[in-house]
Order: structure tokens, then sequence, then C-alpha cells
């Protein structure tokens, strides 16, 4: 499992986050840092070349998300772990 660190804007608040995947990267699970535990945590999957965000998470947020998300499906870096 890889795990990597950054920041979401939940709320107009910058919220640090965990992000937990497989190096498969179907399956990124966010959780916010042991500071931010009111944060909410949820998942997005990739699903037929689809991002899906898990349990209803705001627009802004899962944008963000997905983001990041594309940024890591497109790094190459994490083909080595």
């Amino acid at each position: 499992m890889i795990r990597e660190i950054l920041t979401l804007v939940v709320d107009n608040v910058s919220m640090p986050y965990y992000i937990q995947f497989e190096k498969d990267r179907k399956r990124f699970a966010f959780q916010p840092t042991l500071k931010n535990k009111a944060a909410p945590s949820f998942t997005v999957e990739l699903e037929d070349g689809t991002l899906i965000v898990k349990e209803g998470i705001p627009e802004p947020i899962a944008r963000q998300a997905r983001e990041k998300i594309n940024d890591i499906l497109n790094n190459n870096i994490f083909d080595r772990f």
C-alpha cells in the first residue's frame, strides 16, 4: 500500500489528508490527518476509466480528489512500488 499526504480545501479551510492506494491504482482512500478528524473520510474508485467518488462527498472536494488522483494515475513513479 502506498500512502501520500496532500491538502484539500474543505469549507474554505486547508486540510491535510492522507491518500492510500495499492499499486494497481483502482481504489483511493482519503482520510484526514489526526489533527483534522472532523473532515470527511471518503473513497474514490476507478471504474471503466471513470473516477467514482463514494459516500456523497460535496463536488468541490470530489473535484480536488479527482485532480490529485489523475496526477497519480499519470505519474509513472508509482509503477516502481
